[in-house]
C-alpha cells in the first residue's frame, strides 16, 4: 500500500497542469499489481490499497483522484455501499467501476450514485486497453475541471 493522497503537476505549453492521482482499490494484490502496471505504462501516478479505510482517508486529504475500484474490499462492504461514502470523502473524484461482482440492479445504483464508467475486470488486451482508455478520459475530464476558463477573444481568465 503506497498511499497518501497527493496529486503531481505538469507543465503543458507553458502552463502548470495538475495531473490526478489514480488510486486502484482492490481486494486481491496480483490484480491491483497488474492493474497499477497497466496504468503506470501510460505515465499516470498510481497509487494503491486492497482497504476501504485507506483510500477514503487518501481521498479525504485532497488532491485531484480517479478511483479505478475493483473487486471487493473488506469482506461484507458491498460496493453500492462504499461509492456514497467515496462521494462523500471527495466529491470531485471520478470512480470507475472495475469488476465482475455487481448485479445489474446494483449496477443501475452505482450508475445513479455518480461513477464515470463500469467495465469487467480486464482479462484480456481488449478489457486491459478499455481500461487504459477510460483512466484516460477520467483523467482528462477532472483536469478539465480544474483549469480556469479563458474566453476566446482576449484569453484572459473569465
Amino acid at each position: 500500500m503506497n498511499i497518501p493522497g497527493t496529486f503531481t503537476s505538469s507543465k503543458k505549453n507553458g502552463a502548470t497542469m495538475l495531473e490526478p492521482t489514480i488510486f486502484i482499490a482492490a481486494n486481491n494484490q496480483r490484480r491491483r499489481t497488474r492493474m497499477a502496471r497497466a496504468l503506470a505504462e501510460k505515465g499516470c501516478p498510481v497509487k494503491t490499497t486492497g482497504s476501504a479505510a485507506s483510500l477514503m482517508e487518501s481521498l479525504l486529504h485532497g488532491g485531484l483522484s480517479v478511483v479505478v475500484l475493483g473487486d471487493g474490499l473488506e469482506e461484507g462492504l458491498s460496493v453500492t455501499a462504499l461509492i456514497p461514502l467515496l462521494k462523500i470523502c471527495s466529491p470531485h473524484s471520478t470512480i470507475i467501476l472495475a469488476t465482475d461482482d455487481v448485479s445489474p440492479t446494483e449496477e443501475r445504483t452505482v450508475r445513479q450514485q455518480g461513477i464515470f464508467y463500469r467495465i469487467n475486470r480486464p482479462v484480456c488486451s481488449t478489457g486491459w486497453d478499455e481500461l487504459q482508455l477510460a483512466v484516460e478520459c477520467a483523467c482528462n475530464k477532472v483536469m478539465l475541471g480544474s483549469t480556469p476558463a479563458y474566453t476566446h477573444s482576449n484569453q484572459s481568465r473569465v
